[in-house]
């Protein structure tokens, strides 16, 4: 999961302590259109899941093309163990009594980033949403996107991304892009080379023309002695 970029920019080093009981993800089809993806842990002490898994549906109807269009995402509640919750942290905060004017530090638990949030996804707004997230389109365009690269990269491929084979498969795809790249600049340069023969063709064509104004005069000279 590290090796793949779109889910190691998710993975905290917190996580990765409760990822080393991950012993499978698999993905299967709903009778609906969509798709589950199954994730598999052994024993730990953050949680008692034995399987946490996320579903994405899509909608009944298809486009123009055929596709199938997203919908939404559920995924499961995880149970965690007590102060082992790794989507928040604790933080400290000191509260002042107004009329005792004694201060106090309490502890409050916030928001965090991990790789666990991908089971708490973004909910499409509906017509009664008062207060939408300006950045929601792109939340769940990435969260819908994590998904597809599960199902259709990391899973098929999952032993070559464990040993870094795939990633040398999307290094050799980019440099071959960009030797395309750099051919068809040669092929600009082999074109450029093409009109500057061309023009010096020409240009030779043109001296010869000129010596030739000449040429006739003495030909002519030359006939008359004969």
């Amino acid at each position: 999961m590290k090796n793949q970029v779109s889910l190691s920019e998710m993975i905290t080093e917190r996580d990765e302590a409760a990822l080393k009981h991950l012993t499978d993800i698999r993905m299967e089809y709903l009778d609906k259109p969509g798709f589950r993806l199954i994730f598999e842990f052994s024993e730990n002490e953050f949680f008692t899941n034995k399987t946490i898994t996320k579903t994405y549906y899509y909608q009944e109807q298809t486009g123009y093309g055929g596709d199938f269009i997203y919908d939404h995402a559920e995924g499961d509640k995880i149970d965690w163990k007590p102060d082992r919750d790794l989507t928040v942290r604790v933080e400290s905060k000191k509260q002042r009594n107004k009329t005792t004017k004694q201060t106090r530090v309490v502890k409050i638990t916030v928001p965090t980033e991990s790789f666990f949030n991908f089971f708490s996804p973004p909910k499409p707004p509906t017509e009664d949403d008062e207060s939408v997230p300006s950045d929601i389109e792109e939340r769940l365009e990435l969260d819908y996107q994590l998904g597809e690269d599960i199902k259709e990269k990391l899973i098929p491929r999952a032993i070559d991304w464990f040993t870094g084979e795939a990633l040398q498969y999307e290094g050799v795809e980019e440099i071959d892009q960009g030797e395309f790249e750099d051919d068809e600049d040669d092929d600009d340069d082999d074109e450029d080379d093409e009109d500057d023969d061309r023009r010096s063709d020409n240009a030779d064509d043109d001296s010869d023309d000129d010596d030739d104004t000449s040429k006739p005069k003495k030909e002519a000279a030359e006939c008359k002695t004969s």
